[in-house]
């Protein structure tokens, strides 16, 4: 799938400069506590770039099968099995993840009556991570899916 590699790639650009801005951000919060002033925002903005990292990064982790997972039961499994298996879970993730999108736009929607304390933001900015990182789950729970029942499997898709 052309488009999913294309998502990655974006998706994996993202999650990359968001990182490399919470590391700028907390260099400067370190270097900042041996000088006679600081900046109290940088604890709240690392806090919000490392949501938004996670919201971007997670899903890729979940379509290179990246996420922790305990596999003594799932080493004794035919290779038939193990695809049933591993869509199933899919399934279940891709069920969660349709009632995280419901109820994070209800937490999107409670954002817009409050702001940040010291960013100064809107913080349904901050709570739009929810419903992105929901839609973002969707979407790789079906190419996962997708991808085992044409037969293609993380490995081959990263490379």
């Amino acid at each position: 799938m052309k488009w999913a590699d294309t998502l990655d790639k974006t998706l994996k650009c993202i999650a990359g400069s968001l990182f490399v801005i919470l590391l700028g951000v907390v260099v400067l919060q370190i270097v900042l506590r041996y000088l006679p002033f600081s900046f109290i925002w940088t604890e709240e903005l690392t806090r919000y770039l490392f949501v938004y990292t996670i919201a971007v990064a997670a899903p890729l982790a979940l379509r290179r099968d990246e996420f922790v997972k305990v596999d003594l039961f799932f080493r004794i499994l035919s290779a038939k099995n193990k695809k049933i298996y591993e869509s199933a879970i899919h399934i279940l993730i891709l069920i969660f993840s349709i009632f995280l999108l419901v109820e994070g736009i209800r937490f999107f929607a409670l954002g817009t009556l409050f702001s940040s304390p010291t960013v100064g933001v809107l913080m349904s900015y901050i709570y739009a991570s929810v419903p992105l990182l929901a839609i973002l789950l969707i979407v790789y729970c079906i190419i996962s899916i997708l991808d085992r029942r044409n037969g293609r499997n993380a490995e081959e898709e990263s490379s």
